[in-house]
């Protein structure tokens, strides 16, 4: 967990204690990034995005967009996860170009131009 997710999670805490309430974590869950450990194939792919796509924290809708990748902008496909036991589904990438350069992520792979079949 990250400085600012762990912040969050504390104030929230706080403040729910301090009104008398219960604390809900699994909103922070969506928070928290998912780096390439969460990945089940290798790809190592320099390509870029097609068309603009949310940038997110992990592997699916469920976590944080971060911002948008515009369409053209170059990235370096290291991985990805499957989906119901197929690979591809969301690539973690590098961004090499635009407003996120150098940021880690997860988009989702049907917006990377790939080469190859990936399922």
């Amino acid at each position: 967990m990250n400085t600012l997710t762990r912040r969050v999670a504390t104030v929230a805490t706080t403040g729910a204690l301090l009104l008398g309430g219960a604390v809900a974590t699994a909103s922070t869950a969506s928070a928290a990034t998912v780096g390439a450990g969460a990945c089940t194939h290798q790809i190592r792919l320099n390509t870029d995005v097609y068309t603009t796509v949310k940038f997110r924290t992990g592997p699916g809708t469920g976590y944080t967009a971060t911002g948008q990748l515009s369409r053209g902008t170059d990235v370096y496909w290291q991985c990805n996860k499957g989906d119901n036991g197929k690979p591809g589904a969301w690539g973690y990438v590098t961004v090499k170009s635009g407003a996120h350069k150098g940021k880690k992520g997860w988009v989702a792979a049907q917006y990377i131009n790939v080469p190859m079949q990936l399922d």
